[in-house]
């Protein structure tokens, strides 16, 4: 009796087929799925730059929109309304920013046509990607909102020391300590001298002798924001000379002067900007008027005796109104100021790498000044009275924003 047997040939190529088919679809998703990934990515691009871009318009005062719409077709993203859509909004309209003028919100919906999503009905991929800038414009405005006395040290203890046997008065305005010292970032070891000012705020601890000040207590401030240093919140100046300076019987013209500051013989400044190279020093007995002027000490020390008689005021406007004495970052010189009551400078006094000491002998009440320093000291025997007042100091520009936080 014979027995047959079913042929499983077929089943083999059945087998084929679906294995065909399976690879098929693995293809077919690795290429739209690919394209699709491809262009979320550029398209994620697209919309950083617009942002950024626009946002830089905005803080040029320039057509943000428009630039933002071109910077997007520049990367292939042209807003047809059918391939793709661009959209720029200020404020945002959604996300953690909606609704705050500070920050440009991009967003980019693009279509990717399938290759073969159609076989399953799907004809497109849509993206929708976006990008948030931060855009706040530059602003000129009063150094370290106002504070007559700042001392810029992130660290030192003590950043601010108040010594001596007489009286300071600091008028109109405060003092601000950068310094983060946990308890000596204001250090006062004065039996007889008091300290008056509006407010007296510090990053870190401060410590002070009973009495020994005169500020509302409500107005006695630790634990302050710091500000960044090297100096970043502000655009430092920059002055410059193009010639030299020439001594004229005794007036010096502005220009740059290599050398003791001023030179022998000359009591009076011409407007303008002295490029010092040199030490700034005033001895027993000189003499120095100056109006309308800015010394820029590129190099060198500044060291005023008690005895001389200084009457310097700075620029009543241009790029550096309000800027007396500037020291640049490279140069960390001291700067001592020891002034009498027959003396009045009049400006900013701007030395953010440098320890300053004012010191006062037989009472000052000529200084008009922001005084500001790497570290600050106050001393000496006479009483000693700064005035501040924004319109004859110098305003920095602070720095724009500009930057992506999605």
């Amino acid at each position: 009796m014979k027995q047959h047997f079913k042929s499983e040939r077929g089943q083999a190529l059945i087998l084929i087929v679906l294995a065909i088919l399976g690879l098929f679809g693995m293809t077919a998703l690795a290429i739209d799925g690919g394209n699709a990934f491809s262009d979320r990515r550029h398209a994620q691009n697209a919309a950083d730059t617009a942002a950024l871009a626009a946002a830089l318009a905005k803080i040029r005062g320039q057509d943000w929109s428009t630039t933002g719409l071109n910077r997007a077709s520049n990367n292939g993203y042209d807003n047809d309304g059918t391939t793709n859509i661009v959209e720029i909004h200020d404020p945002p309209i959604s996300g953690t920013y909606a609704g705050d003028a500070e920050y440009i919100q991009v967003i980019v919906i693009s279509n990717v046509d399938t290759y073969f999503g159609p076989v399953v009905g799907i004809d497109q991929i849509t993206n929708r990607v976006q990008a948030v800038a931060h855009a706040i414009p530059g602003t000129i405005q009063p150094m370290y909102e106002g504070n007559a006395i700042v001392s810029l040290s992130p660290h030192n203890c003590p950043a601010m020391t108040y010594n001596g046997n007489a009286n300071t008065v600091i008028d109109n305005t405060g003092i601000f300590v950068n310094s983060d010292c946990p308890g000596a970032a204001f250090f006062n070891n004065s039996s007889s001298a008091q300290l008056t000012a509006m407010c007296l705020t510090s990053v870190g601890g401060i410590d002070y002798n009973p009495g020994a000040i005169n500020i509302p207590p409500e107005c006695i401030i630790s634990g302050a924001e710091p500000y960044p240093y090297p100096p970043t919140n502000i655009v430092l100046p920059n002055p410059t000379c193009s010639g030299n300076a020439i001594k004229v019987g005794n007036v010096l013209k502005p220009g740059n002067w290599t050398g003791t500051f001023p030179p022998s013989g000359v009591t009076a400044l011409e407007s303008g900007v002295f490029c010092v190279h040199g030490n700034f020093r005033m001895n027993a007995g000189d003499v120095l008027t100056g109006n309308n002027v800015v010394i820029d000490m590129v190099s060198g020390d500044v060291r005023w005796n008690g005895g001389a008689t200084i009457n310097l005021d700075a620029p009543d406007n241009g790029p550096f109104a309000g800027l007396l004495i500037y020291l640049p970052m490279t140069n960390s010189s001291e700067v001592n100021i020891n002034g009498n009551s027959s003396s009045s400078i009049t400006g900013t006094i701007l030395a953010p790498a440098s320890p300053v000491s004012v010191e006062g002998s037989g009472g000052v009440e000529g200084i008009n000044s922001q005084i500001i320093g790497y570290t600050v000291d106050f001393s000496g025997n006479g009483g000693t009275l700064i005035s501040y007042t924004g319109s004859e100091n110098y305003d920095a520009g602070e720095s724009p924003v500009l930057e992506l936080t999605h």
